[in-house]
């Protein structure tokens, strides 16, 4: 139900009669809640191996790398994206937004570059720094995408906060100037873009 809800409103547009395509909501099925919810297997894998806690286990700023503060930067520009969005009714562009943040950000690059942080025994700094941070982005997109993804947001959020009775019972994240870095995000885009340039010509040339 979910991902049909997902798939209607995010493809909609202005001129289009809504339409069931299942072809376009089995997609949107395995590229967004797929790939949001492989992120969280990753990260409720490892947290429980570990045994990390997101009240007890509380990281130190100074510990994070820069790709923490390049995902929190970037999460808080969706996060007054997606506001705006929804301020405005535009629900199609906030979840196209929170789309692509989970499946080009979260997961294809910061999972993918932060993968073996979580690797190993023992809780470092940097390992528990990379953990409260995806702790912090996975609760947030919860909160963000509930009014378009209702059940499966409220799962997913009871399932990562302690106690928690409804996502739903929660006001929206507040966004954090502090926490943003403009520049942090626009050199990061350069290597995103030149790593896919780079994968473009392997795939070329086989």
């Amino acid at each position: 139900a979910d991902a049909l809800r997902w798939y209607m409103l995010t493809n909609a547009q202005p001129w289009d009669n809504l339409k069931f395509d299942e072809a376009g909501e089995d997609e949107v099925r395995r590229k967004f809640f797929g790939t949001l919810y492989n992120t969280y297997s990753f990260f409720a894998l490892y947290a429980n191996v570990d045994g990390f806690d997101p009240v007890k286990n509380v990281s130190d700023s100074a510990a994070m790398s820069e790709m923490d503060k390049w995902i929190i930067s970037v999460m808080n520009t969706l996060i007054a994206d997606v506001k705006k969005a929804y301020e405005n009714y535009d629900v199609t562009l906030a979840g196209r937004l929170i789309q692509d943040f989970v499946c080009d950000n979260l997961s294809n690059w910061y999972v993918r570059l932060c993968r073996k942080r979580f690797w190993g025994g023992g809780m470092s700094p940097d390992k528990l720094s990379a953990y409260q941070t995806m702790y912090k982005v996975l609760v947030n997109v919860a909160v963000l995408a509930a009014p378009i993804a209702p059940f499966f947001m409220d799962r997913l959020y009871c399932d990562l906060v302690p106690d928690a009775q409804s996502v739903h019972f929660v006001m929206m994240p507040d966004y954090d100037s502090a926490a943003q870095d403009k520049e942090l995000e626009e050199r990061m885009a350069l290597a995103q873009k030149a790593s896919s340039m780079v994968l473009a010509l392997r795939r070329k040339v086989n």
